[in-house]
């Protein structure tokens, strides 16, 4: 029986960084010597379009600093095609919001931030923790005054042990990433933020209904992983993995639809065509 959430889980990220002092501990772990929270709003997380033609932004987790700094929290599970653009919108929605009407606005920009754990990893990530601002591209150095920064962390690339995690940003993302199969609480006695997210997290804490529609999220969660496991090792015995890795990677939607027609030429069932294309079902059925 697991004693702490799935972070990976909906409700295992909002039962951690719905309790304002996690978020806190963890935003300021995230840029340590570079910014300290002090207290944090929560935020609207659907952000409704400006224009017709708009889409709207629901986040995982929106809030704010005393000073108006935004931070926009933000759990992905799986790789999508354009993950990059995406998190880059989100960010810059919540900079356009910062207009104002009338000849009197200086254009006065608060920061923004955008920390998102992904459970994969990508060609552009190249080790466990990517920051992304806009730099001088002669001189890499930030470009003006820090408006915007994203924060990517992926799961995948981390691979400290428990005795190599030196710094807070460190030990916290080794507990997030494994509390689910903690049988003890590594750091707890250490600080009071590791107790905070590992008490936030404890499955014992949540009332009979909360945890009757946690353990059916997980339950949907781990089918979803063993069905996601079993394409990939299809793909792999019939030899079309290389050319899924390639679709995939590139990112067009031709490739994609011959990957597709393949896959169905070799009898792999729709279903698992959609999860390894990321193609409509009804898309694929007219190949």
């Amino acid at each position: 029986m697991e004693n702490y959430v799935n972070i990976m889980l909906d409700r295992g990220f909002k039962a951690v960084f719905g309790q304002k002092q996690v978020a806190i501990d963890f935003i300021n772990a995230t840029l340590e010597g570079e910014r300290q929270v002090r207290d944090l709003i929560y935020l609207d997380k659907e952000i409704l379009p400006e224009s017709i033609d708009q889409r709207t932004v629901i986040f995982d987790c929106l809030c704010e600093d005393v000073d108006g700094t935004k931070f926009i929290l933000e759990m992905q599970n799986c790789p999508q095609r354009y993950f990059f653009n995406r998190g880059f919108y989100y960010i810059c929605r919540m900079i356009s919001r910062q207009g104002q009407i009338g000849s009197d606005w200086k254009y006065e920009l608060l920061p923004v931030y955008g920390i998102y754990l992904l459970n994969f990893s990508l060609p552009e990530l190249h080790s466990w923790r990517t920051d992304v601002v806009l730099a001088n591209a002669a001189t890499g150095e930030t470009f003006g005054e820090l408006k915007l920064k994203q924060v990517y962390i992926s799961f995948e690339l981390f691979n400290l042990r428990k005795e190599e995690c030196v710094t807070s940003l460190e030990k916290l993302v080794f507990i997030l990433k494994n509390m689910n199969i903690f049988d003890m609480a590594p750091f707890k006695e250490e600080n009071e933020a590791f107790r905070r997210i590992l008490d936030a997290a404890n499955v014992n804490a949540m009332t009979p209904h909360e945890r009757d529609v946690y353990d059916e999220l997980l339950k949907r969660y781990r089918d979803w992983r063993c069905t996601t496991e079993y394409a990939i090792e299809q793909a792999e015995e019939k030899g079309l993995a290389k050319g899924m890795e390639q679709g995939l990677a590139k990112g067009k939607a031709e490739e994609q639809r011959e990957i597709a027609a393949n896959f169905k030429k070799q009898g792999i069932g729709i279903d698992t065509i959609a999860l390894c294309t990321g193609l409509p079902i009804e898309e694929i059925e007219r190949l």
